[in-house]
């Protein structure tokens, strides 16, 4: 699923000469907006305008 939206995911060892122990994850960090259809609709970045974000949430109900 990550692939087919393109997300990035970047597993990054705490302690690299120990790669395969703890680890965290640098990743996309957007929500993505799907219609009623699951059709990708759009994104909500983060840290974005809350303003914003509100108003992509309501263009896409009135889109359904």
């Amino acid at each position: 699923m990550a692939r087919s939206f393109k997300v990035f995911f970047k597993k990054v060892p705490t302690d690299p000469a120990k790669p395969d122990e703890d680890y965290t994850m640098d990743h996309t960090a957007s929500v993505f907006l799907l219609d009623r259809q699951g059709r990708f609709a759009g994104t909500i970045a983060y840290g974005e305008n809350p303003d914003v974000a509100v108003q992509k949430l309501k263009n896409l109900i009135a889109r359904n």
